[in-house]
């Protein structure tokens, strides 16, 4: 019975290892997550700024191709 109990043990302590381990990383995980969250707001920020700004019609011919002669 104390073998049982040794062995029974010693997977206890691995486990409490392995939930350890695996907390830290699911924290870990989460913290770039919330990173990651932070930064696509940023950008869509951005491009919200930008497509309120005035843009040129896509139909005006670029400066390089000439003007009317």
């Amino acid at each position: 019975m104390g073998d049982r109990l040794v062995e029974l043990e010693s997977k206890i302590a691995m486990l409490e290892h392995t939930v350890d381990v695996l907390n830290g990383e699911l924290a870990a995980h989460q913290r770039t997550i919330d990173r990651l969250r932070n930064d696509l707001d940023a950008v869509l920020q951005q491009l919200k700024r930008q497509r309120s700004e005035t843009i040129e019609p896509h139909d005006t011919p670029p400066p390089h191709w000439g003007g009317a002669s």
